[in-house]
């Protein structure tokens, strides 16, 4: 068979040790081969090109040997490059240009290479020594390609351009994108994606690329880094992600405190706490991908149209409480309650409760819940002379905001919401002992203060004057003759 290739100006002692070493050397005197002349080299042959190749117009390098390549390859001809390998060990960095598929992709040079064009590997990418810098190309591995070498900060995929990392799935398993950033200093940062079920359509993939900077907005205890993974063909999976980085390089406060986090596209979601012995985060239960950072594990609950009966003064409005010498709190506080959150399949059960939290005049409250607390809670409120409320339906905590409004009496367990003249939804008053009804024990403490014309900040002033007088003995009397009492799952 006639062997045809490319070759520059090589020194003698090379071509000694090739066939010293039982290698075929094979080549041809030109570093640009054009129009329809493809190269061979075959499965005996290794060939070393210590100059540029440059392949164009519509030839096909038909390399089923080792090609190994000291200097750039811009591939502007076919783009399958063979069964063979091709092997990158320069001592400056080297680029490959325009589009090319490799079916076994070695890099060896210390200085480095430069992607610059869609490059795809079937078979194995060695990551002997150097970096791979992607920029904004994609590189990407077929379904049976895989990952060979140590892949650390001296040898490992720059992801940080809008290029990506790409990996082909024929169906349910895990892959490590060996990526990192090289921002000033080398860092490796993989990612780990493990599907555990999906359907994988043909020419689907999964990618990764990555930032070394804080998410925009971080706050408290996060991670300066993050990482954007996205899939194309890729459909109904549950997949678990997980995210490697560099301690303490990375850690903002206390990594202890910082949680996986989805941050884009919103609502941002939090799992599961980071591993701080693996400096590892983790996210269980993926069914759809996007921006991934580790942030202060904290989710908002808000609670709206939260109004107290004897606070109630119409058009969606509560008085502010007072004791003997007037407002009790300051701002838009109108008083404060207890917010529980109760396990949904066990309401004795309490999970996490936030203590004298501010309700404004408007009836909103807000808590920040720890990010562990990422199931569906029923919760409940809970107020010093109020009847003790629940949601109607367990609220999931898996989005880093979450919303609930009381603004109907369906949205409390049992319908226990009372309505005002102006048809607003009321928590009901008058419960001084908390015993959880209002009956004859509420009505005996506070007559007997009514008398004494107590005045403070009492649970037996339902209406929050400052003052315990026959408005208080009212509300709690129409209360008490109502049957009012909890609710509770």
């Amino acid at each position: 068979m006639k062997k045809n290739f490319i070759h520059s100006e090589g020194s003698q002692f090379l071509l000694m040790g090739l066939l010293f070493l039982g290698l075929q050397l094979v080549c041809i005197p030109y570093n640009t081969v054009k129009g329809n002349h493809s190269p061979n080299v075959t499965e005996s042959a290794l060939y070393l090109e210590t100059g540029d190749i440059i392949l164009s117009g519509g030839v096909t390098l038909n390399n089923q040997g080792i090609l190994v390549v000291l200097g750039n390859l811009t591939n502007n001809g076919a783009p399958n490059l063979g069964s063979g390998t091709v092997k990158f060990t320069g001592s400056t960095t080297q680029s490959i240009n325009g589009i090319s598929t490799f079916q076994n992709l070695e890099v060896n040079n210390a200085t480095g290479v430069t992607i610059n064009g869609a490059t795809t590997v079937n078979g194995t990418l060695t990551l002997a020594n150097g970096l791979v810098t992607l920029g904004n190309n994609i590189l990407l591995l077929g379904p049976s390609a895989n990952v060979a070498g140590t892949p650390d900060a001296t040898k490992m995929i720059v992801a940080t351009g809008s290029g990506q990392m790409r990996k082909q799935f024929s169906g349910n398993g895990s892959f490590t994108f060996p990526v990192g950033d090289n921002t000033g200093t080398a860092e490796y940062s993989p990612v780990i994606l493990n599907f555990t079920s999906g359907t994988y359509g043909s020419g689907n993939w999964a990618g990764v690329n990555l930032v070394n900077s804080l998410y925009p907005g971080s706050t408290g205890s996060y991670l300066k880094r993050y990482w954007i993974v996205s899939s194309n063909g890729i459909s109904g999976f549950n997949c678990i992600a997980k995210f490697n980085y560099l301690f303490p390089a990375d850690v903002i406060g206390l990594e202890s405190e910082i949680y996986c986090a989805k941050v884009a596209p919103e609502p941002s979601i939090i799992y599961d706490i980071t591993n701080t012995s693996l400096h590892q985060l983790t996210a269980n239960g993926l069914s759809s991908f996007g921006t991934f950072t580790g942030k202060l594990g904290l989710r908002r609950l808000n609670i709206a149209s939260l109004m107290l009966e004897g606070l109630y003064n119409g058009g969606g409005i509560m008085r502010k409480a007072y004791d003997e010498v007037g407002e009790h709190f300051g701002g838009d506080t109108a008083d404060v309650i207890k917010v529980e959150l109760h396990k949904a399949s066990d309401y004795s059960s309490i999970k996490y409760t936030a203590n004298n939290v501010g309700l404004s005049t408007s009836g909103i409250a807000s808590i920040n819940v720890p990010g562990t607390y990422n199931e569906s809670y029923y919760v409940t409120i809970k107020h010093r002379n109020s009847i003790e409320t629940t949601t109607s339906t367990p609220v999931l905590l898996s989005a880093a905001v979450v919303n609930y409004s009381f603004n109907l009496p369906a949205k409390a367990y049992g319908n226990n919401l009372g309505i005002m003249e102006d048809g607003a939804a009321v928590i009901f008053g008058g419960d001084s002992n908390q015993d959880g009804i209002v009956d004859g024990g509420d009505l005996s403490d506070t007559g007997n203060l009514a008398e004494m014309g107590a005045n403070g900040y009492l649970p037996e002033d339902f209406t929050g004057d400052g003052l315990v007088d026959g408005s208080d003995l009212s509300l709690a009397g129409n209360n008490a003759t109502q049957g009012v009492g909890a609710i509770t799952p």
